[in-house]
């Protein structure tokens, strides 16, 4: 099977890693931001057109040490040395990074992920079409269904992102969860 990923709240717990460098940057209260779930990828309006600003000063410097999901490395080196193919798919790219390839090949080996591409781009369906990816696993509700709507099979990632999106693409809150739904259909 080939397994297509997504890294941010996926496999890494950027999240709750971002909320102080979110919370200096914008001269936010990091408790507040805690409280109210607001992190990089939550921005209010009024912030987000900041975005990449933002993404250019903080991410080639603090991105490597974001810390791995509870499970991650584990389940995708099992699913890895099982023979499914790993695909990470980001859409990180040059507006948020000076060289996102680079500082996400640093990230993934620092964090002990095992994969067999590697690939940055921001239209992810696309990219799943074109590395012929059977299942594809994201934080973003958006994605997957645009992942969906190509008829490939999409998997939502529970996290503090879409806590309260309502969907029928299947979802999981843990890798151990996720890991034995994708034995379960390879």
């Amino acid at each position: 099977m080939r397994i297509g990923i997504d890294i941010d709240d996926t496999i890494m717990d950027t999240f709750d890693y971002m909320v102080p460098f979110v919370a200096e940057y914008f001269g936010l209260d990091p408790d507040e931001m805690r409280k109210n779930d607001i992190s990089y990828s939550t921005l209010p309006d009024g912030l987000r057109e900041r975005e990449f600003e933002f993404g250019r000063k903080y991410y080639d410097k603090v991105v490597p040490d974001t810390p791995v999901k509870t499970g991650a490395a584990e389940h995708i080196k099992k699913l890895h040395d099982a023979g499914h193919f790993i695909c990470i798919i980001t859409a990180r790219d040059e507006r948020l990074y000076s060289d996102a390839f680079k500082t996400t090949s640093e990230q993934l080996k620092k964090s002990g992920i095992v994969y067999d591409k590697l690939v940055c781009a921001y239209d992810k369906a696309e990219v799943c079409e074109r590395e012929c990816i059977d299942i594809f696993i994201d934080d973003s509700l958006k994605n997957c269904e645009n992942v969906a709507a190509k008829g490939i099979r999409a998997v939502l990632f529970r996290g503090k992102g879409n806590a309260g999106a309502q969907t029928d693409i299947p979802a999981f809150a843990t890798w151990k969860d996720l890991y034995e739904y994708l034995i379960s259909v390879a």
